[in-house]
């Protein structure tokens, strides 16, 4: 059943049971003060009639009780002229046998009430008679040892008449409202369900696969907060499933690229291992081919080095420890040295000290990766420039790398950091590149939570910053140190 439904249904219930309960306390009060009203007015009438006929019986009371029983019927007649306006009876019953009645109904009276009314009380008792009520008030006296019961009946039929009048009217009433109010809270019902059968239909086909569904929901009640928490998280979750799949696609560029790169050395390892083995060559000829299969392999060395340290850096945590920039630049000095010096480039150095937090092989690691990769831009002959400072606003720690090389277009500048990415592949192959420095340097940066961009010109240079928040820096390390502490 639709939630509509249900809310229709008991409101429904409720409205009808709150108004029936109402209308009854209402009508049942009604009823009681017109009932009362008549037995009131009944016994006022007992009184008098009791009062009209022991005085008429005064006399005769006092000669004999043979006196009284014939003086009934006559103060009897006396009273009745006063009843008939009313429609009112009365019955007197003298020593339990009635002595007079002006009824011309026929109606007994109760023979109850002339047992059980005592001494100077009342009693009363209300009969049905073929539709009509009728309310019997009897009033007792002792005259000659026998009791004297005065007795009026009235006709009260006109209180019922009115109850069952009222309940009638009640009852169209009662339908008519709630046929009205059901007609107006089912449409109520629809305009406030319908905002969350629409947030029902977007999430069906969110789940369905359509991602960029979002509702359209404006109100600002708890169905608008509803709508705006379901998008944000509608949003969270497209961002994630696009990160999967983006992930997807580079996990397969990556097996594909690996690949690839490995194919090449592996083909030509094989190709002069083979020829080593299977033909006659000169002495000359074999050093060669010993030459290329000692570059290839050291290729392959150097792309599972590099392969290992980027999967490394990315599944596991980096301890920080406090380092100096100038212990940070010696270690990158003495590492590149000896690259350098095969195209006789000239490393300038320029690094303020201060103390910095983080894994100091991993950075050099990285650092080395990056002048590697200036030293393959770079002609022989030229510069590259590493400085360290700290910039003016006294918060970050600003490396530069520099190199005065080919440079970089802007088309490869965006892609220059992905696994395997070479901008010029003969030449990063003869340069013994496989495409995983910057990627493992930007992972390393970005681990250390480093801003690390790259600006580029072709045949002007290429400048890469490196900035590390000093204030940030230092609050990781505390960080992971009160963490491995607890």
């Amino acid at each position: 059943m639709k939630f509509r439904y249900k809310v229709l249904i008991i409101n429904i219930i409720l409205l009808s049971v709150g108004i029936g309960a109402v209308g009854f306390l209402m009508i049942e009060k009604n009823f009681n003060l017109a009932l009362n009203s008549q037995i009131k007015n009944a016994i006022e009438e007992n009184n008098m009639l009791q009062s009209t006929i022991e005085y008429e019986l005064l006399d005769a009371a006092a000669d004999s009780k043979n006196s009284l029983i014939k003086a009934i019927p006559h103060a009897g007649l006396d009273v009745t002229s006063s009843l008939s306006a009313n429609q009112s009876a009365l019955y007197i019953v003298y020593d339990d046998t009635l002595s007079y009645t002006n009824d011309d109904k026929s109606i007994a009276y109760p023979k109850e009430l002339c047992s059980t009314t005592k001494m100077g009380k009342k009693e009363y008792t209300i009969l049905n008679e073929s539709g009509t009520m009728y309310i019997f008030v009897s009033s007792c006296s002792t005259v000659y040892d026998s009791n004297l019961n005065i007795i009026n009946r009235r006709d009260i039929t006109d209180a019922y008449t009115l109850m069952h009048s009222q309940i009638k009217y009640y009852r169209i009433l009662l339908i008519s409202v709630v046929s009205i109010c059901s007609i107006a809270m089912f449409v109520i019902s629809i305009l406030l369900t319908r905002p969350l059968e629409e947030l029902a239909k977007t999430s069906k086909a969110f789940g369905d696969g359509s991602y960029d569904l979002r509702t359209d929901i404006k109100s600002h009640d708890e169905v608008g907060e509803l709508a705006s928490t379901y998008n944000n998280m509608a949003d969270q979750i497209e961002e994630h499933v696009n990160e999967l799949e983006d992930m997807l696609i580079r996990k397969d560029q990556f097996v594909a690229d690996f690949t690839h790169e490995i194919k090449t050395p592996m083909t030509s390892i094989i190709g002069y291992a083979d020829t080593i083995r299977s033909k006659e060559m000169s002495r000359e000829n074999q050093i060669l081919a010993a030459s290329y299969i000692f570059s290839e392999g050291k290729r392959l060395e150097n792309m599972s080095k590099k392969l290992f340290d980027l999967i490394y850096t990315k599944q596991h945590d980096i301890a920080f420890e406090p380092f100096h920039t100038k212990k940070l630049a010696y270690d990158i000095n003495s590492s590149t040295s000896p690259l350098l010096l095969e195209k006789d480039i000239i490393l300038t150095m320029d690094v303020e000290d201060i103390i910095l937090y983080g894994d100091l092989l991993l950075l050099r690691s990285a650092f080395i990766n990056l002048i590697d990769n200036a030293k393959k831009a770079s002609s022989s002959g030229s510069g590259i420039e590493f400085t360290g400072h700290i910039t003016d606003d006294g918060e970050t720690y600003e490396f530069i790398v520099k190199d005065y090389g080919i440079g970089i277009d802007e088309e490869n500048l965006t892609k220059i950091c992905d696994e395997f990415y070479m901008v010029d592949k003969s030449r990063s192959r003869n340069e013994g590149g496989a495409g995983l420095g910057l990627s493992l340097a930007s992972l390393i940066f970005n681990r250390h939570n480093a801003d690390f961009t790259i600006t580029s010109k072709p045949n002007v240079g290429t400048t890469m910053y490196i900035r590390i928040n000093i204030n940030q820096n230092k609050a990781v390390y505390e960080e992971k140190n009160n963490n491995a502490k607890n």
